[in-house]
C-alpha cells in the first residue's frame, strides 16, 4: 500500500512538473507574441506618423505662399520673417509631436541633415539632359563617357546602335527607346553596374519637366558636371551659403534671377569665363516646380521608425495647380 501511494506521488510530481514546462512555454510563447504584436503596432503607427509629416508638407507646399526663388533654405516654401531668423521655429514647421510618437520632415545631402523639403530640380534629369552633361557626371566618378552615349540611346526612339548587344545577352531583353520610368532602370543600360549607379543615384532624377537646373539648390559636384569652371563654382557657392558659409541657413544669399549672375561678378563677362557664362543662362533657372518628401515617423518610447518618400509635382500645363504625387516609397 505504502508502494503503491509512493508511486502516485511520483508520477503526480511528474505531471506537475510536466504541466509546469508547459505553462512556462505557453507563457513565454504568448509573452513573444504580444511582444511582436507591440512591435507591429509600433511599426504601423510610425508609418501613418511619416505620412502625415508628408501630408504637411504637401498641404504648406500647396497652400503656404512661394517667393519668386527656391533655395535650400526655403524650398517650395516662403516663411514669415519670424520663422526664418528663428531657427528653433524654423525646424518646429517640419517636426511635430503626436502622442506617443513625432515626425521629422527632412533630408541629407553631402552627410549634412537639412529640416524641410528639397527640389528634384537639383538632380540630373536624365531623361532631358544632353549627352555632354551626362558624359561629364560620368567622367567626374572615373567612369567611361561612352556610357552617356548609350543612356541617350536607351531613352530615344529606336533603332539603335546597342540594340544587338541587349539582344545577345545570356538573359536578353530589347532596349526601351523610351524614357526611362525610374532611375534604378539605369542598371539595364550598356556599361552601368551596381557601384557606378551608386556613385550617381544622388545626383539624378526622371521626374520634372524640365533639363535646367536650379542654380541655388544645385551642388557644386553638379555644377562642375555641366561644365563650368573651378572658379566660377566657387564665387556662385560662396555667394550663396551667405556670410556664414554654410548651406541651407537663414542668413543664405540665393539668387532671384538667372540675369542677375551676370551684374554681381563681372569677371564672368571676361572672355575666358564667356563659356561659363552661356552654361548658366542656358541651363539653370531659379524656380523649382517639382520636390522631394522624406517624412521619418518615430514612436518615443520603442525607437521605432519608418520612413516614406513621396514625390510631388505640378502639371507643366498648369503652373498655380495642386501638387501631386508622381513617386512615393517606404523605408
Amino acid at each position: 500500500m505504502g508502494n503503491r501511494k509512493g508511486t502516485i506521488l511520483i508520477a503526480s510530481l511528474w505531471i506537475l512538473a510536466i504541466l509546469s514546462i508547459l505553462a512556462a512555454g505557453i507563457g513565454f510563447r504568448v509573452s513573444l507574441e504580444a511582444r511582436l504584436a507591440k512591435y507591429n503596432m509600433d511599426g504601423l503607427r510610425a508609418l501613418y506618423l511619416a505620412r502625415a509629416g508628408a501630408a504637411k508638407a504637401m498641404y504648406l507646399l500647396s497652400k503656404k505662399p512661394t517667393a519668386a526663388y527656391d533655395s535650400m533654405y526655403e524650398c517650395g516654401i516662403a516663411f514669415t520673417p519670424e520663422e526664418k531668423s528663428d531657427p528653433g521655429k524654423f525646424k518646429a514647421i517640419f517636426n511635430n509631436s503626436l502622442g506617443e510618437g513625432s515626425f521629422d520632415v527632412g533630408y541629407k545631402e553631402g552627410g549634412v541633415s537639412y529640416s524641410g523639403i528639397s527640389d528634384e530640380e537639383r538632380r540630373i534629369n536624365i531623361n532631358t539632359a544632353d549627352q555632354k552633361t551626362l558624359e561629364w557626371l560620368l567622367t567626374g566618378e572615373g567612369a567611361d563617357a561612352a556610357i552617356a552615349s548609350c543612356i541617350v540611346q536607351w531613352r530615344s526612339p529606336g533603332p539603335g546602335l546597342d540594340d544587338g548587344y541587349y539582344e545577345a545577352l545570356p538573359a536578353p531583353y530589347e532596349c526601351k527607346h523610351q524614357k526611362f520610368s525610374t532611375i534604378e532602370e539605369l542598371m539595364l543600360v550598356k556599361g552601368m553596374d551596381q557601384k557606378l549607379f551608386d556613385k550617381i543615384k544622388d545626383s539624378i532624377t526622371v521626374y520634372g519637366s524640365t533639363s535646367k537646373l536650379n542654380i541655388n539648390t544645385v551642388s557644386d559636384r553638379i555644377m562642375r558636371a555641366c561644365g563650368l569652371q573651378e572658379v566660377t563654382v566657387e564665387l556662385l557657392i560662396n555667394y550663396r551659403n551667405g556670410p556664414d558659409k554654410i548651406p541651407g541657413t537663414k542668413d543664405d544669399l540665393p539668387f532671384q534671377r538667372v540675369d542677375d549672375i551676370e551684374n554681381l561678378f563681372p569677371i564672368l563677362r571676361d572672355i575666358a569665363y564667356a563659356n561659363d557664362l552661356s552654361i548658366i543662362k542656358n541651363s539653370f533657372m531659379t524656380k523649382s516646380s517639382c520636390f522631394r518628401i522624406g517624412s521619418e515617423g518615430i514612436i518615443g518610447k520603442s525607437k521605432i521608425a519608418k520612413k516614406v518618400i513621396y514625390v510631388v509635382a505640378r502639371d507643366a500645363k498648369d503652373a498655380a495647380g495642386p501638387f501631386k504625387p508622381v513617386y512615393y516609397s517606404e523605408e
